[in-house]
């Protein structure tokens, strides 16, 4: 003796029809008065998306501070969109690390660090390293406006921009580099910090 199988209804609200769920698929009611929204969406789907390069970063000395990963082949994509050569990226992230190494911590850093038992020393450390993180901050902007003005004297739609997180450890910095679009009238249609 086989035993019996036990199939599955499904009632179509619309039409109060009841169907084998084994034989057909069953309708889902109201799912004919839903609009599509493809074509509504289709404006937005067209429209491309703008090339951007994600710049790397690596922790440096001990962990205690980070500077950009200056090989094009880390970037992200590796092929820079065709904005900028390799060697053209590898020499600016070069110039920005450079810049930014003034604001890294030292060895009197480190030696305030070890002591941290002793608690006023570890007081000391963290209000440099507070005075570290704005300056590096600064430079890092700094850099960026200059990168920005050198591609725009040489005509380049490139523009570097360093995204900041929006809450103090809510996230994680980055820096870009991203073509920049032009509208008709020859401004940028997009405003950087």
């Amino acid at each position: 003796a086989a035993p019996q199988q036990h199939q599955q209804q499904a009632i179509n609200a619309n039409e109060n029809q009841a169907t084998n769920a084994g034989t057909a698929a069953p309708t889902i009611a109201g799912i004919g008065r839903i609009a599509p929204s493809a074509q509504n969406n289709e404006i937005v789907q067209n429209k491309p998306k703008r090339k951007a390069i994600k710049v790397p970063s690596y922790s440096c000395n001990g962990g205690l501070d980070w500077k950009f990963n200056h090989y094009a082949r880390h970037a992200r994509p590796s092929h820079l969109h065709n904005l900028l050569t390799p060697t053209e990226y590898e020499r600016e992230i070069t110039t920005l690390n450079d810049k930014i190494k003034k604001a890294r911590p030292n060895s009197v850093d480190y030696a305030l660090l070890a002591t941290g038992p002793l608690m006023v020393p570890l007081a000391l450390w963290g209000a440099r390293h507070g005075k570290q993180v704005k300056r590096k901050r600064t430079l890092i902007e700094e850099g960026v406006w200059e990168f920005n003005e050198r591609m725009g004297m040489d005509g380049r739609n490139v523009r570097m921009v360093w995204n900041r997180a929006k809450v103090v450890g809510g996230g994680e910095s980055f820096l870009t580099i991203e073509e920049v679009e032009e509208s008709g009238d020859g401004k940028d249609s997009k405003k950087f910090d």
